[in-house]
């Protein structure tokens, strides 16, 4: 009987835990089934999120990473001038190209 209360106990500490997680509005994405929830929702390619799996720094849990195919773009775009930047003054203070 002290098992089973123990164990309803602990269960009932880590859905307590969930509480501190912030959603912000927005629900939480845990499993590609949720991903594809929320594509069904939205009307635009550009909106629809595309999730990967990835370690979070600091812990060796790995977790939904989730973009909209807008946000992938833009950070692809901005790396590729960031690249652009480097390579230009690279080039510039060895008198050559990169």
């Amino acid at each position: 009987m002290t098992k089973i209360i123990m164990l309803v106990a602990l269960a009932v500490l880590l859905a307590g835990c969930e509480i501190l997680y912030q959603d912000d509005g927005m629900p939480r994405i845990r499993t590609q089934r949720d991903v594809e929830a929320y594509n069904a929702t939205v009307s635009s390619e550009s909106e629809k999120l595309v999730c990967t799996r990835e370690f979070v720094i600091g812990t060796n849990i790995r977790q939904f990473l989730c973009l909209t195919v807008a946000q992938q773009e833009r950070m692809a775009e901005h790396a590729r001038e960031e690249l652009d930047i480097v390579g230009s003054t690279i080039g510039a203070q060895t008198g050559g190209d990169f």
